[in-house]
Order: C-alpha cells, then structure tokens, then sequence
C-alpha cells in the first residue's frame, strides 16, 4: 500500500453514537496500525469516541442541535485552531467527511490552500428532509445547496452502488466521478462470540422468545413509525406472543415507551463497547427498515455478529444482502406490509432456517473486513491525486 501521501479527514461527526463515527473512527485506527499519514480532524463535545493520536477534537466556540436531527450537533468549530492544525498536517489531499459548519471550514482551507478535495457522501440529505418535512420543495432546496457544497470537489464516495445515480439527481454531482467504497467493518470486534441468551434478563427481556434487534437513531426518518405500525399488528394476530422488537439508541421516538410496551417492544437507550456487541450477537434477527442510508453499518455490525437482517429495497442496506444472494436475510419493500407480517411470523413460528443463515452469514462476512475497506478508501484517494 502506497503511503506516502497525507490524508486529513474533516468531519461534523466522529464521537456521536452513530455507524458514519465508528466507521471513521475505524478508518484512523487502520491508518494508525499501518502507519499511513492520515489525520483526522473535528470538532465537537461529544465523547463517543475510541481516540488514537491521529484523531483531533478542538473544542467548538458554540454548538447547539440540528434542525430535525437533534441527535447530532451543530458545531461552530475554533478556526484559528482549526487552521493551525490543518497548516501543522499539511495534507496532500483533503477528505471532507460531513457537509456540516465543521466540513465548510475544512472546504474553505483545502480551497485556500489548493488542496484537491474528496468527499464521503453518508448520508442522504435530501431524502432525510423529504422524510421529516415530507415537502418536496424542502427536499430540492436541500440537495441544490449541499450540491453547491459538493461543486469543488474532485471525487465522492459513496458506500454502495445504489446510491450513485440518487448522488448524481439530489446533488447534480457527474457520476463518473463517484467512487464505490468496498463496505466494511471491524469484523474481529463485532463476532459471534459475544452470543449470550442470559443477557437478555437483565433487560427484563425473557430468554426463551424471539428477539428482533434495531440499533440506530430511533427516529422517524429511520422509518420506525412504520416498523411500529406492522409490529404491532403482527403481534395482534399472534397466537404465541413469543416476540420481542428491542430498540438501541436515542432519539424523539422514546417518547413512546409506555405505549408501545404493551406490544412487546422496548427501548434499551444508547449502548457501546462488549454490550452493544452482545446485544448484536444474542438476538434472533437485526431488523433495519430506514430507506435514507447510503449503507446502514449497523446492518454490516449485525451480520459481523452473526445476526441475519432484514432491510428494505431503498437504500443501500439491501446492497449488503443483493451482495450475498439474500443468503443472509431479507430484503422487503418498505410499503408491503403483509410480506414484513408474513416474515415475522415465520421467524416466530421457527419456519425459518436459522441454522443455514449462520452458516450462510460465516461464509460470506469474511469478505467484509475494515482493513479491505480502508485499503480501498486509501486508493481512492489517491486516484484523485494522481489525476
């Protein structure tokens, strides 16, 4: 691997509770193993965040929660020290991670400085405010100016394939130069191994029903509302009531705890580390219905985990599955709500061959390590400077 060249990431987001930070943060401790020049730098209050010395994280001069994502932060970072940090690295080239006032900056500097500039398209901006305002004047508005962000860069990434044509309408960005990243994640931190039924007492959960797992923001552009919808109708009609849908993380949705209790379903908060991993490993399936992910790398933590999932045909969580033939779960359109019944049903009922989608997950995960996929980001960035 060529390792001459200096990387600075700059990035909104690197210590929140979400797949886009550990991945990034995954991205620092492969570069940091194979001693490649690569920094990362932001700027936030969060402490999500697993440091090694290439990750920087200034202080923000103000910071305050973003309009219809208030899980994650608006950072207005130092720009003194921003500038100090990105004159002392002197990248060869700079990754802008996040169209946030943290990414403006850096996109100001690698500007100013002449630097070429690629950029990681994680998520889908536009369709997230289609899907919390349901305008599409709000939708258009929002991709021509993160279009204008995006207009002096050299490349994108984006982490699959199906992305690249929705890239190229929201944003008016040239296809052929949008790269497809190889997905990847830890697969030696998230593994089966962490499987444990009696963990689940602890949560009040009985051992002996089936557990359907989300992890992610619980909120409504993540499609739960939906979810909750045909839960709870599945569960209605349910002669066993043998089902648990359990929900990792944070968000506005909490708020209904107590009324969707009664349906088997509860909410567990923000979990990280050996917990999450075990939640991952101990559950029946990984259930993942958001249509505005350009990847979804909790579906990749699942499937590490050797959880089988189910996704949705938007988006690129269904990538992952198409990859492996759908030997590894189930890949159902968003609105068919008989067929999302239909399957937690047969998963209820145990006419689902779990067995064969373990055996189908071990064979296949091997081919998404992190350290794969961080040698392909490090190609792609080269490209652009050999351009």
């Amino acid at each position: 691997m060529q390792k001459d060249k200096k990387i600075l990431l700059i990035t909104d987001t690197v210590a929140d509770a979400n797949g886009v930070s550990r991945f990034i943060q995954d991205m620092a401790r492969c570069a940091y193993e194979y001693k490649v020049p690569f920094k990362v730098l932001s700027a936030t209050s969060k402490t999500y965040c697993e440091l090694n010395p290439n990750i920087c994280i200034l202080k923000p001069l103000l910071r305050f929660r973003m309009p219809f994502y208030k899980e994650l932060d608006v950072a207005f970072p130092p720009y003194l020290k921003m500038t100090k940090e990105f004159k002392k690295f002197n990248p060869d080239i700079v990754h802008i991670s996040t169209p946030g006032l943290v990414g403006f900056f850096g996109l100001c500097l690698a500007i100013w400085y002449k630097k070429p500039i690629v950029g990681t398209y994680h998520t889908n901006f536009p369709m997230y405010i289609y899907e919390n305002t349901k305008s599409n004047f709000a939708r258009g508005t929002t991709g021509f100016f993160i279009g204008l962000f995006y207009k002096k860069f050299s490349a994108l990434i984006t982490r699959s394939k199906e992305y690249i044509p929705n890239i190229s309408k929201d944003i008016s960005f040239k296809e052929e130069k949008i790269h497809v990243l190889k997905p990847g994640t830890d697969i030696k931190k998230f593994n089966s191994s962490y499987k444990d039924s009696n963990s689940w007492k602890q949560y009040d959960i009985p051992v002996n029903v089936k557990k359907f797992l989300y992890v992610g923001r619980i909120t409504c552009e993540k499609n739960l509302d939906l979810l909750f919808s045909y839960w709870k109708e599945f569960y209605d009609k349910s002669e066993l009531k043998n089902s648990y849908l359990v929900l990792v993380g944070e968000g506005d949705l909490e708020s209904k705890k107590e009324e969707l209790k009664d349906f088997n379903i509860r909410f567990l908060g923000h979990k990280r580390g050996e917990e999450l991993y075990t939640l991952y490993a101990s559950s029946d399936f990984f259930v993942f219905p958001s249509i505005t992910d350009t990847l979804g790398q909790v579906v990749l933590e699942a499937l590490a985990c050797g959880t089988p999932a189910i996704v949705t045909t938007i988006g690129g969580p269904n990538s992952i599955l198409k990859a492996t033939n759908n030997e590894v779960g189930f890949v159902l359109e968003s609105n068919d709500k008989d067929a999302w019944i239909k399957i937690f049903n047969e998963i209820e009922q145990d006419s689902i061959d779990l067995k064969q989608l373990h055996i189908n997950i071990k064979k296949h995960i091997k081919n998404y390590s992190i350290e794969s996929s961080f040698e392909n980001f490090i190609e792609i960035n080269y490209q652009v400077l050999d351009m």
